[in-house]
């Protein structure tokens, strides 16, 4: 488990007409992606992750390493506050193992991962918009009384 952060983003780019200054740790993308459960149960995050990479690569870690530890970090519940009844849950939802894209930059904030990541959650308040639905087949109940 590696700890790391999620780098707080703007929805808009400041020329752009309802820009507000407010920030969010990620964005839903919505492009058509091809696996199985898009849509319907899984969406796509785009994300900056803020992690000295370098510093575990120089100890013998592979980069899919270094990410999959920062996602298992991520998907870490918060700590139960005292007296507290409902079990708490991971502020971005569960995310996925293996990142669907991942890459390396650097910038004058410091290092970073850039990765579309897939979360289970369609709407999350950490994220801005939200998951589009996908395509689902059509539910075929009883058969009409002329197909029969």
């Amino acid at each position: 488990m590696i700890e790391c952060t999620l780098r707080e983003v703007e929805e808009y780019h400041k020329t752009l007409p309802g820009y507000t200054k407010k920030k969010k740790a990620g964005l839903y993308h919505g492009s058509e992606f091809h696996f199985k459960g898009f849509g319907v149960t899984k969406w796509v995050v785009g994300v900056y992750i803020d992690v000295d990479y370098e510093l575990y690569l120089t100890e013998g870690e592979q980069i899919e390493e270094v990410v999959a530890g920062c996602i298992e970090y991520l998907n870490q519940p918060p700590p139960r506050k005292k007296y507290q009844k409902k079990k708490p849950q991971p502020p971005y939802g569960q995310i996925d193992k293996s990142p669907l894209q991942y890459w390396l930059g650097e910038d004058e904030k410091g290092k970073y991962i850039g990765a579309l990541l897939i979360t289970d959650q369609r709407k999350n308040k950490n994220f801005w918009g939200a998951g589009g639905i996908g395509r689902v087949k059509r539910k075929r109940g009883r058969p009409r009384k002329d197909e029969q």
